[in-house]
Order: C-alpha cells, then structure tokens, then sequence
C-alpha cells in the first residue's frame, strides 16, 4: 500500500473516528482504525461493534491494499505535523508515514482481527435529507436530557427519533427532566427509532452540508445511517438503534399550567451562572429557589458555608398566582445555555409539579424539569 492524502483532511476523518473508537477494549483491534488504499481513495473505517464509520478521501494512490493501525498514536502524530501532504507506505507489517524531512513507522494490528463492518454493508432507504445546522440545533436542544454517559438504562441514554410526513420531533429524558425539539422537515416514511447518543456526537458539528438520514426498515427499523459529502470526503455513521420502548413522553406533559412568566433568557442564564458560584450547600449543592411574585422573579441560592446570594430578574409578563419553587439550577444553565431564543416563556403549576419552559408563539420547543423538594423552608 502507498499513498498520498492532505493532511488537513485526514486530520478532520480522524478526529471523527476518536469518537467511535473504544478507550479501552478486550479486543485490540477495535482500538484501531482500518486503513484501505483503493483506486484515487483512501477509506478510514472504524467500529466498536455497535456503530460504524466510514469516511472516503481523495488522495494520489500508487498501490492500493489495507491495513489496521491504532488509532490513538496515529491521531496525537498526524495533529503535530503542519506540512500540506502525507505520503503513506505499508511494508513487512510496518506502516511508514513521510513529509517533507519527517519520518515515521507505526506497528499495525493483524487486519484478520478486525471486525466485519455488517452495519454498513446492510442495504439502506433513504427517508429524508436535512440541513447539518439544523440537526445539529435540534440535537443540542435535546442531548442535556438523557443520562449519556450513564448508560445503566440504554433508553435513557438515547435521543428519540419521532419522524412523520410532515415533521421531525427529537426528545431526550433521563426521567427527572424532558426536552422535545420539532423540526418542519417532511419525510416520505412514518418512523420511531432511539439512537445512541454516542452516535449522535459522532455526527454533530463534524458534519456540515445536506445530511442523508437512512434506514434498513422504516417500519420498524434496527439500523440507522447519516450520510454527508463533507469539505474532506464522504462520510457514513451507522448505528445499531437502541432496542425498547421510549417512555411516552406525550402522557407525562401536563395541560393544567396555572403560572406563566415572560423573561429573557440570558438574563436568567447569566442570574443562575452568578447563584450557583455560592449554590454549595453539602447536601443540597446547585439548588436555586425561584420566588415569582406580581412582577419579578428572585432567583436565590441555599445558604451554605460559603454564604448566599439572590437576584432580582424583571418578568416581561405575568399571569396566575405567586410561588416559590426550587430546582436544581445545573439542569437550567445547561438548558438554557443550549438553547438560543431570546424569550423563554415558563409555567408552573405549583411547587410539586414539573415546571415546562417553551419559545413564545411557537411549539417547536419544549422542556420539563420536576422540581427538588426539601425540607426546611429557605
């Protein structure tokens, strides 16, 4: 095998691989990446045996084969070397990496341990295309919710995947807080499906442009792909979908809000940044206690060791009675910080029931959070 690729574009397929690839694996070969020289190509694939990446580059190739080499001293090598190009060349089981002066041999791993890729050679229907910018939005409206890395409840730690003829709704919860995000993009299929959120990572921010979505079965799929023509090669994500039954988000959303307040976002965010610095409270660490009267909200902190601190925050409107409530306040700032709407309307019910942030005159937005309940009165 011998090749020459830019090494800024095999830079950018290996740093979308470092996702996938497993830290730490019984299987040696799972912590490498496969390389494969074939016609003007050079394919960069990687699995952990529950997602696949394949990303194609156009390069100069002078003898095509393949081989696996670890991924980890190839990533930290390639992200020191700033010269334009690369020449590759894989001789007696060493893989030998040249630019202009410099000179490198990495071991390789026997190619015969290396995993089939059987998510990506499963045939695949295409149900929609969608802008990256507009997914990726949609995946950080969302993504806080689930348990991710806590993976001890699989569905917890996926984002669902709710696409119909004429809409994309996308919800994450790890059973304390719900996020719902709606997208105007129709599709030809009707489905459901729970991808890991370790694969939407994958995808998020490292592609950009028109992203093909397909699936295996839209009735009842098993296997999802995302497939893009990025500024360094095409790339395919494939994933295994989380197998079991998403809890039903539309039942747990109550009807009944009886408080509803107006305000700007960054002005809670930047209030509830400021309280949480003296939130330390041993056992009860990150709470804030919202006190909503006529026409103000009081974002305040629990008095600990290091002392307290309140904020007064103007409501640009306000209907229903007073509360106060508490919540814990990490929730909020990482919701807030991964949402942009300049508004943010927020209702209440009373001082036991979930409290729901939405975007004003319009449903594309939803985010419940059950409040803390304590016991002594702040």
């Amino acid at each position: 095998m011998n090749f020459t690729v830019k090494t800024d574009n095999l830079e950018k397929a290996l740093d979308m691989a470092n996702i996938i690839v497993p830290r730490k694996s019984p299987l040696l070969a799972l912590e490498g990446i496969k390389i494969e020289a074939q016609s003007s190509k050079v394919i960069i694939s990687t699995t952990d045996l529950e997602s696949e990446y394949i990303c194609s580059i156009d390069c100069e190739v002078f003898q095509e084969g393949e081989t696996v080499v670890p991924l980890k001293p190839l990533q930290q090598l390639i992200s020191k070397i700033d010269y334009p190009e690369l020449s590759f060349q894989l001789k007696d089981s060493r893989l030998t990496i040249n630019s202009l002066g410099f000179s490198a041999e990495l071991a390789t791993i026997d190619i015969s341990e290396y995993p089939e890729l059987t998510l990506s050679s499963t045939k695949l229907q295409k149900i929609m295309e969608i802008d990256s910018e507009t997914l990726d939005e949609a995946i950080d409206s969302v993504i806080y919710s689930s348990s991710y890395p806590d993976e001890s409840n699989p569905i917890f730690a996926g984002v669902l995947f709710e696409i119909t003829k004429k809409d994309m709704k996308l919800v994450a919860t790890d059973g304390s807080q719900l996020a719902l995000r709606k997208i105007n993009q129709p599709s030809n299929n009707e489905s459901k499906l729970i991808l890991p959120v370790k694969s939407l990572k994958t995808i998020q921010k490292n592609i950009k442009g028109l992203i093909e979505i397909l699936l295996d079965n839209p009735e009842n799929p098993k296997i999802a792909c995302f497939k893009s023509q990025t500024d360094f090669g095409q790339v395919k994500v494939s994933s295994k979908l989380i197998d079991g039954n998403f809890p039903e988000y539309k039942e747990v959303i109550p009807t009944n809000f009886e408080i509803d307040i107006l305000l700007s976002r960054k002005v809670l965010l930047d209030a509830i940044k400021r309280i949480l610095v003296l939130s330390k409270s041993k056992e009860l660490s990150g709470i804030v206690i919202f006190e909503i009267t006529k026409n103000k909200m009081i974002v305040k902190s629990i008095e600990s060791e290091l002392g307290k601190a309140k904020e007064e925050i103007p409501l640009k409107k306000k209907t229903g009675k007073d509360l106060i409530i508490h919540f814990n306040g990490k929730f909020i700032e990482t919701m807030l910080t991964n949402i942009s709407e300049q508004e943010i309307q927020i209702s209440f019910i009373d001082d036991s029931s979930p409290m729901k942030v939405t975007f004003p005159e319009t449903d594309d937005f939803l985010y419940l959070l059950m409040p803390v309940r304590i016991a002594a009165t702040v």
